[in-house]
């Protein structure tokens, strides 16, 4: 195999390692509002089996980072592979919600491994602009992923039942298992931690302490609040609220997907990561309040859609200049810093999906997504100042 095909096939699978978020979230979105009467269940427990996902995309990510950081990246990732596969076949033959909620939670602390593992297997073969120009590659490629996920399970929808869609996840499964097998080991014994695997953990303390890394990655937990609530008040709005048909859904959701993908290929343009995360804060803090305003009064569903679109690719401009930030300040710890980088969202995710279903969805949504983007906004802020005080003039 040529140097060329090799490194395509590298980058493709590391940016579908990346997509789990994705695979397990939004493939079988157009199927939530008729999971409850498949189930003989509340609205409730529809809802908590995203909850309990993203629960255990941050939960995975939280223990697989430091362990990679001692034990190197292929392990760990060949673990969450198999666990992934196991816990799709669970999904499929579930009988009762609280089951298939349980099963839902093994599938997000697998798909945890690939989304922390190909961060920091990127952060070992990168430093720099480098890192940068690579993870915003990587996410472009990866936003494949959310645009096709939701338009496979509204045709999936059309056609079979919700199981089927589960059935696609687990063949994605097998294949991104054996794509992993072909990544070599990228962590060399003489750059882990010698640490214990108790004490391992002890590496968050300085990620913690580093003002650079921890406040960009509070910054993204903040803007995540509004993804999740996006993603999880979508189907009601759009379905219910505006009677869209699944298909008409998963196609919104696909263009949506489009729009990260375009704030992420912006990104890499920008000469200053911390401008872009600046730009993205503001943007998406005032987009928020605009399209708050536009869907409360019953806007037309164009100017719905329109404005979650910029939206979203505000969304994008800050996510892969976010992380290389952090992984190039705690390149030392890059499994543990992209742990907390990528289970703080997940986190942020799973408190925010609960909330869109206390009252009326549209102003639970709109109170989310303001509260996030006035967050976002001020992290934004203060990560950019103390990245100036304390952190290379490039970044």
């Amino acid at each position: 195999m040529s140097n060329s095909v090799a490194n395509a096939l590298f980058i493709v699978t590391l940016a579908l390692l990346s997509a789990f978020g994705p695979f397990v979230t939004d493939m079988y979105l157009p199927a939530l509002p008729s999971l409850s009467e498949a189930f003989g269940t509340s609205d409730f427990w529809v809802k908590m089996s995203m909850s309990i996902c993203m629960i255990g995309l941050a939960v995975g990510q939280i223990f697989v980072g430091p362990l990679s950081d001692k034990y190197g990246r292929r392990g760990p990732l060949m673990f969450s592979m198999w666990l992934f596969v196991l816990s799709t076949a669970g999904c499929v033959f579930a009988t009762d919600i609280y089951f298939f909620v349980l099963m839902r939670f093994f599938q997000g602390v697998a798909g945890a491994g690939g989304i922390a593992l190909s961060r920091s297997i990127s952060a070992d073969n990168y430093t720099g602009l480098e890192l940068a120009r690579f993870l915003a590659m990587i996410a472009a490629v990866h936003s494949v992923a959310p645009v096709a996920a939701p338009i496979v399970g509204g045709i999936t929808l059309s056609f079979f039942s919700w199981r089927v869609i589960f059935v696609c996840l687990l063949v994605l499964g097998v294949v991104l298992m054996g794509l992993s097998y072909r990544i070599k080991e990228s962590l060399p014994k003489n750059r882990r931690s010698n640490l214990s695997a108790i004490a391992i953990f002890s590496l968050y303390k300085n990620v913690v302490c580093d003002k650079v890394a921890l406040f960009y990655i509070l910054q993204q937990g903040a803007m995540a609040i509004i993804l999740f609530a996006y993603i999880c008040s979508s189907p009601f709005i759009f379905e219910d609220m505006y009677g869209v048909k699944p298909i008409i859904f998963s196609c919104i959701f696909a263009a949506n997907a489009i729009a990260i993908a375009v704030g992420a290929m912006i990104s890499s343009k920008f000469r200053r990561r911390r401008t872009a995360v600046v730009v993205s804060g503001i943007g998406i803090f005032a987009g928020a309040i605009l399209e708050s305003v536009m869907i409360v009064s019953g806007q037309n569903i164009y100017l719905v859609e329109g404005m979650l679109f910029v939206m979203l690719a505000f969304f994008g401009l800050a996510a892969p200049a976010a992380a290389a930030i952090v992984l190039d300040s705690q390149h030392k710890n890059a499994g543990t810093a992209a742990a907390l980088l990528g289970a703080l969202p997940f986190a942020a995710g799973s408190l925010a999906a609960p909330c869109i279903g206390m009252g009326d969805v549209a102003v639970d949504f709109s109170i989310v997504i303001i509260s996030g983007g006035a967050l976002s906004a001020v992290l934004a802020l203060i990560a950019r100042n103390y990245q100036k005080k304390y952190g290379p003039s490039t970044m």
